[in-house]
């Protein structure tokens, strides 16, 4: 969510009456309202080696959600849709042939397509200050991986070049679990705790790995025998996250997250695969403040402002390189008649190493998200 990104992505113990909490599910019984929202993003991303640099960019659909109470201040309920992974790369690798350095092969790697959540969360209170809350995901999505070889030398003839195209279709479901709890400092100031646990799953996957020749812009199927299709399951993992929130209401809000991701070393689809991966830590912390929230006479005291800091070890392993990313966001949200809002948040972060050939990545993401609070479903007393 958009406000959740312009904090470092904060969200485990930040309940909010104005937005969907899409982190912790035991926080859904904040919104009071009915409310619906949408989340537009674009990046662009500079990817640095050692020898060379380029500039790339993309923009698409971010989420979707929709949260009504089904008992007021009791059970809320909410449905959405979003991006849960994205594959999107283009490169190019030049090597000399071992035992023939007047031969080159150069080849072309290009990967698309990705994994979409479709969910379903519940937030109940238990007691006044106790909350519990559960998630349930299908995952669905198509990922196609393709790289086309050639040899280059003086002394060889003319080629078509050749290659492998692998396409994959994957499908799973994913289950998690929030509690979240409110302790009373003063008035109008809270203390939140919360905790999640999403179970590890399966995305089972079909995989279809084809060679095939480049003829102009069309591809041509080469050999049936080494065609291949076979069905695998990449391996998610379990994930634990715990949150801690101050709240000075309608004013602060100060929030930090930890997250730890238990991964198989194993992970990836197919038992050929020789991609490992390690289990993971995250730490975001994020600032929300609103200078004067119920200022009639000044429109910018009552925008909500905000920024954050987050760190992030990713799962895969490259070699003996581990790769990490920090980031830095910020953001506000422009308040629309009574409680709805335009969101806007703003992300620069660094990922990666050029060390050992590798790829340095630096990125700057924008996010618009629109929300819109109100009450339905409210039976009429009078016509």
């Amino acid at each position: 969510m958009s406000h959740q990104m312009s904090m470092g992505g904060v969200g485990i113990a930040t309940p909010s009456f104005y937005h969907v909490n899409n982190l912790n599910p035991a926080l859904l019984t904040y919104n009071t309202l009915s409310v619906f929202e949408l989340g537009l993003q674009g990046e662009s991303r500079t990817a640095a080696s050692a020898l060379d640099k380029q500039t790339t960019g993309s923009g698409g659909f971010k989420y979707l959600s929709f949260a009504f109470p089904i008992l007021y201040d009791r059970l809320t309920t909410n449905l959405g849709v979003r991006p849960y992974s994205t594959v999107n790369y283009n490169f190019a690798t030049a090597s000399e042939v071992n035992g023939n350095p007047d031969v080159s092969s150069f080849s072309q790697r290009t990967g698309e397509g990705g994994i979409t959540e479709v969910y379903w969360s519940n937030g109940v209170k238990i007691f006044d200050n106790l909350s519990l809350g559960v998630t349930g995901s299908f995952l669905f999505g198509l990922i196609l991986d393709e790289e086309k070889t050639l040899l280059l030398g003086d002394d060889l003839p003319s080629q078509v070049p050749s290659g492998v195209l692998e396409k994959t279709n994957y499908k799973g479901y994913r289950l998690g679990f929030g509690a979240a709890y409110e302790f009373e400092l003063a008035e109008k100031r809270s203390l939140h705790v919360g905790a999640t646990y999403d179970l590890a799953n399966s995305l089972e996957g079909d995989r279809l790995v084809r060679q095939v020749t480049y003829v102009a812009s069309s591809t041509l199927p080469g050999d049936t025998l080494t065609n291949l299709s076979f069905k695998s399951a990449f391996d998610m993992p379990a994930e634990f996250g715990f949150g801690i929130s101050y709240e000075y209401h309608n004013r602060l809000k100060v929030g930090l997250d930890l997250n730890r991701n238990i991964w198989k070393k194993d992970a990836a689809f197919g038992d050929f695969s020789r991609q490992e991966y390690r289990s993971t830590y995250k730490a975001a912390i994020g600032v929300e403040f609103i200078p004067k929230y119920n200022d009639v006479d000044s429109y910018m005291s009552r925008v909500r402002y905000r920024f954050g800091l987050n760190y992030e070890q990713l799962p895969y392993l490259v070699g003996s390189n581990k790769i990490d990313d920090f980031g830095i966001t910020f953001g506000w949200s422009l308040p629309v008649k009574s409680v709805s809002a335009l969101n806007m948040a703003f992300q620069y972060g660094q990922r990666g190493t050029k060390d050992d050939g590798l790829v340095k990545e630096s990125y700057f993401k924008f996010n618009l998200g629109v929300t819109l609070n109100d009450r339905w479903f409210i039976r009429r007393k009078y016509n």
